[in-house]
């Protein structure tokens, strides 16, 4: 039987862990957090590096974590991992309370910290085979292999993790962190130091993982790198979360509240037609931009623009949208 409460914890008035309630939160969200915090006191001053986070991660999502180093990234995925107790606050992931059952989260969530402690003078399959004793998993043999073959490195299981490049060892700290089968992957900076072709396997490594099925949260001040793989974000700064959402969403609401910027390219451009442009309300600028026109309005004018320039032999016609990184330059400041 489970005893239950009317106490409600997100949306939920079942309280207390029953495996109904794990299934209902894990359908829910993976990752769920209301008003965590933390604080640390040295002296006399105290340091929100995690300031009343309210974080939700959708199901089957890449959700990046974005944040300036220093923002308090780290701090907040060693909380929702267990390894540090948060101040007050609340976190759940896979339907395990952070404080409570945070043994039960290390046992499910695929965890990649940013330093990944493997042993420079073991190989790729030694190292893999030390963590699967240290865990119990059973067949380890098999399971290294699986994941050796997962990511890449089958062919170099045999390579001493001191002699590999930066990008083979990020690739096996995802294999430790695959070895239990885990519906959530928790990765932490996974692309610091990567060079670009290492970046490259990396996105398709976790492309491939995510249309698995398996949720992938990650954290990152490198948007170059991996930020087209996202679907979510939230951007951190100085412990807050600013602002959060799916990529689309967060692309038009930055559009909605900034200027529109048209790209047009025309066959038979000439200074006549940029100074009818110009000339039209709402149009705060027009830049050139070699064969191309930057058309920069304060209000919508997709028909106006295209019914003046339908003369000139319009090549193409487009509205500039945000960028991941315009998002995160007007939110982390």
């Amino acid at each position: 039987m489970f005893k239950t409460c009317f106490k409600h914890v997100f949306h939920l008035e079942i309280c207390i862990v029953s495996p109904l309630v794990v299934l209902v939160r894990r359908l829910e969200s993976p990752i769920k957090t209301e008003n965590l915090t933390k604080i640390y006191k040295i002296g006399r001053k105290e340091i929100r590096a995690v300031d009343r986070v309210n974080l939700e991660v959708p199901k089957g999502s890449i959700f990046g974590l974005l944040g300036r180093n220093g923002a308090g990234k780290s701090t907040l995925i060693h909380i929702l991992m267990g390894t540090v107790l948060p101040t007050s606050g609340r976190g759940v992931v896979l339907g395990y309370d952070t404080v409570k059952e945070s043994l039960k989260i290390r046992e499910n969530v695929g965890f990649m910290p940013e330093g990944l402690g493997f042993y420079e003078d073991l190989t790729a399959e030694q190292n893999l085979m030390a963590i699967a004793r240290l865990i119990g998993l059973k067949k380890p043999k098999e399971r290294i292999g699986e994941c050796l073959k997962l990511v890449g490195l089958w062919e170099y299981r045999q390579r001493k993790y001191g002699e590999m490049s930066t990008g083979m060892k990020q690739r096996l700290g995802i294999a430790q962190a695959l070895l239990k089968e885990p519906e959530l992957l928790v990765l932490d900076e996974p692309t610091s130091g990567v060079d670009p072709d290492g970046a490259r396997e990396f996105r398709k490594l976790i492309q491939m993982l995510n249309k698995q099925g398996r949720t992938i949260f990650i954290s990152t001040h490198l948007l170059y790198e991996i930020g087209p793989l996202f679907t979510h974000i939230a951007v951190m700064k100085q412990g807050k979360i600013v602002v959060q959402g799916s990529v689309s969403e967060l692309k038009e609401k930055l559009m909605m509240s900034q200027s529109f910027v048209y790209e047009v390219e025309l066959s038979k451009w000439s200074h006549v037609i940029v100074d009818r442009i110009r000339s039209l309300n709402d149009v705060d600028e027009v830049i050139i931009d070699g064969e191309k026109l930057l058309v920069v309005c304060s209000k919508p004018l997709a028909p106006t623009l295209l019914s003046l320039i339908k003369g000139y032999g319009v090549e193409s016609f487009r509205l500039v949208e945000p960028t991941l990184e315009d998002i995160f330059r007007e939110f982390s400041g």
